[in-house]
Order: structure tokens, then sequence, then C-alpha cells
């Protein structure tokens, strides 16, 4: 191989160090926040990144879960700028970091853009999870590390990502993909609980809306309650739409295709699924709603597009939907956030409840708030043996979780796919595929069970 001459060699190496400094910009970003706490450590005030913008009220953020979802944010950014503002010169890190000189992205003598980019994005999310992990256990030994202590967490996030990219080798990341694919999954299960969750609580407060006094009408109807049927009536044209589009344009080419079988029964079995949750719902269900069962079908629907169109065949997945992948990505990122609101939430019940071996609540009665509120004495230092925080523990290994499902969404699951030059960007592969189809059976079997469980055992208390 002839070598370069040295003013192409002077460029790449300038390429190449404007490369690593705009992927590290959204790192150095992150704590900007952090550092404006800064004199508040020096006052004898409790020194977080995110005391900016948490709010002080009982029911309000603190600053360990906005600064937790500000990581998650800027993982994501840095995400995209590893697939979308680095690709043509991650090459160059490849050839000069040690850590990537095993990468399983070189094929020949040339490097896949997207392959690295995808690697990149699962060293970040390695990072992460090493963070969530790190504050996990923080928040097992001592009440106050959860919202305390971020300027401190902030320089141990960099050095997580510092370590992740430039000293952990490519074949170590390889087999973190899958332990990053199954943490996923388990979110992508929790994921399909808060939609079936949001949709009952929506109801339900409609139907609340319905029965106050004075309520709008018309017509002699509560307007709530058409708005509620409007709105399932909708989902369920949509659901039907969306169904009868798949039979009809996938497969793309039903003789070539290898897998013409397998989607054909993946399509009948989304409708024989919203026959039967729907069914099931208006002739035997007490609990169940029409709202409910709508927006679980058309979500289904919307799985199952999903799920199909990241088929790694091309005689099976039209170019046009290929090209415009991207969409599938943007709804799942939005999805995933808005669950990762209300898990936020979920996980502080979850370390509100009463422990079952002392007997005593985890949280202070209004009583005692009230009193620790009129006392002026400064924050206690940070305890290890306090006995820890439950609710914190729970919302850092959620967090964990939910870093390894964005990854996974951003980087199509880590597969790599090496198409023909034709074709743009194509976001497929089998891994992905499946990991949709697992998701749409799981949310359907949990939106049954909810439905049956009443019916099985009517001892229960479901409420």
């Amino acid at each position: 191989m002839i070598a370069p001459a040295a003013g192409a060699a002077a460029a790449a190496g300038t390429g190449y160090s404007l490369g690593l400094c705009g992927m590290l910009s959204g790192v150095c970003s992150a704590i900007s926040c952090a550092f404006s706490a800064l004199v508040a450590c020096f006052t004898g005030a409790r020194c977080c990144s995110g005391g900016a913008c948490a709010g002080n009220g009982k029911d309000a953020w603190g600053a360990g879960k906005v600064g937790s979802m500000l990581v998650v944010v800027y993982a994501v950014a840095m995400s995209f700028l590893f697939l979308y503002g680095l690709e043509d010169r991650l090459h160059h890190l490849a050839e000069h970091a040690k850590a990537w000189e095993n990468t399983s992205c070189k094929i020949n003598e040339d490097y896949d853009a997207e392959c690295l980019g995808q690697e990149g994005v699962f060293r970040i999310n390695l990072a992460v999870v090493a963070f969530f992990a790190s504050n996990w256990l923080g928040c097992k030994l001592s009440k106050q590390w959860h919202n305390a202590l971020w300027i401190v967490k902030m320089v141990f996030f960099l050095g997580y990502c510092a370590i992740t990219l430039f000293w952990i080798p490519s074949g170590f990341i390889d087999d973190y993909v899958w332990a990053s694919r199954v943490m996923a999954a388990l979110y992508a299960v929790a994921l399909m609980v808060f939609i079936i969750e949001f949709a009952y609580e929506v109801n339900d407060w409609m139907v609340d809306q319905s029965g106050d006094w004075g309520a709008p009408t018309t017509c002699g109807l509560d307007d709530n309650l058409i708005v509620l049927l409007c709105i399932s009536v909708v989902l369920f044209a949509a659901t039907l739409a969306g169904i009868v589009c798949l039979f009809v344009f996938f497969p793309s080419d039903p003789d070539a295709c290898s897998d013409t079988q397998s989607i054909t029964a993946f399509i009948s079995m989304t409708f024989v699924f919203c026959v039967a949750c729907t069914t099931t719902q208006l002739v035997f269900s007490e609990s169940g709603n029409l709202l409910t069962s709508s927006a679980v079908c058309a979500y289904g629907t919307w799985l199952a597009y999903s799920a199909i169109a990241r088929n790694p065949s091309q005689d099976c997945v039209a170019r046009y939907v290929i090209k415009n992948q991207g969409i599938t990505t943007w709804v799942g990122l939005v999805v995933a956030f808005l669950s990762l609101i209300w898990m936020a939430k979920a996980a502080e019940d979850v370390g509100n409840t009463i422990d079952p071996e002392l007997g005593v609540e985890l949280v202070p009665s209004d009583d005692e708030e009230k009193n620790e509120d009129k006392s002026e004495a400064p924050p206690a230092p940070i305890d290890c043996l306090d006995g820890g925080d439950r609710a914190g523990a729970t919302f850092n290994l959620i967090m964990a979780l939910a870093a390894c499902y964005v990854a996974c969404t951003v980087a199509n699951w880590g597969a790599s796919t090496h198409q023909a030059e034709g074709v743009d960007k194509p976001l497929a592969g089998t891994a992905s595929m499946w990991m949709q189809v697992a998701s749409q059976w799981v949310m359907f079997l949990a939106y049954e069970w909810t439905l049956v469980a009443p019916l099985v055992f009517p001892d229960r208390d479901w409420v």
C-alpha cells in the first residue's frame, strides 16, 4: 500500500482530532448544569447538578431524577453523533485507538461506518449503565445519595465514558451487546405495561369527569363519554386500516421473499390478537374498556409494521420503507421517554411502601416533614449506614434498563447490516425484528390477563 502524502496525513490527523472533540462536546456540556451549583456546595447547600431544574414540592422531581434524565438525554445525543455526525470519521478512531483495533466492523481493508457507529453507541451505553449501577449501589447505602454529590457523579460519568471509549476492547463490546439486548427486552416488557396502564388511567379519568355534576352534554350525552368513544373508534379504524395495508404491501415481492409465510402469519396473529382481546373485553370482562382495547390494538399494529419493516431481506421489504426507518426510531424514543416519566413515579411509589421486615414506612409522614421544614439545622452529611433509599435504588435500576432500551432503539438492536451500495442506511436486522414481535406478544398477553384474571380469581382485589 502506498503511504499517503504528508499533507493528506496532516489533514486526516486534523479531522481525527476535530472528530474526537465533537464527539466529547456533548459529554462536556452535560456537566454545565453541574458546575452552576458549585457555589452552593461551598455554602453548605446540597451539591447537585440538577438543583437548578429540580422542584421543591412534595411531588416535584428532585435533583436525582432531573440529573438522571439529563444523563440519558446526553447519551442519546452522543449516540446520534456517532451514527450520523461522525460516521465518516470513525475509521480514524478505529485505526488509532488500541481498544478499537480488533473491531468486527472491519471488512477486508475497509471499515463499515454504520457498524462503527453502532459500536460507539454501545460503548456510551456501557458507560451509562455503569453510572446508574454505581448510583444504585450508593442508594443502597445512603438515603441522601440519590439527590446529592452530582458534581462528583458527573466526574465519574466522564470517567466511565473515557474508559469505555478508549480502553474497553471491541471483543468485550461485542459480548456486551447481547447483555444490553436482554436488559432492553426487560424494559420493553415494562413499556408494554405502561401502554396498558396509561390507557386504563385515561379512561378512568374521563369516566370520573363525566360523573361530575354540571358536566357538559351534547344531545343529552356526556361530552367526556363522547370524546372517549370517538378516540376509541378512531384507534380501531387505524388498527383495521393498518392491518389491511400490511396484508397488501408486505411482503413487497411474495415470490422472491423467503419469509413470506412468516410475515403473513405475523400479520394474521396481530388481527387475531386484536379480535380476541376486544371480544373478551366486550363479552366477558367487567374491568376492561374500549379505550384500552383500541390503544393496545393500535400500538400492536404499529409494532407489527415496525417488526416487518426491519426484516433483513430486501425482497420482503420495499426500498422506500427501508429508507424511512427513522420514523420508527423516533416513535420508539418518544414512547420510551414518556414511559420513563411514568416509571419514575412508579419507582417512587415502590420505594414509599412499608418495608416488610421493619414494619415502618420508608418515607416520613406529613407531620414529620412539617417538623423537618421548621428545623434550621443544615443537612446532615451522607451516612453510608443509614439504611439506604429503596425508591432511589429502584429508580436507578429502571434507568439502567431504559438506557439499554434507548441504545438498542437508536442502534437497531446492534444489528449491523452490510447491504448493497444502492440502499441507503438499511436499519434492518433479525434481532430487532424478533424483539418487536416478542414485545407485541407480551403486550397482548398482558392485556388479556388483566381482562381474564378477575374472572379466574374473583375473590382477589384487582384494583
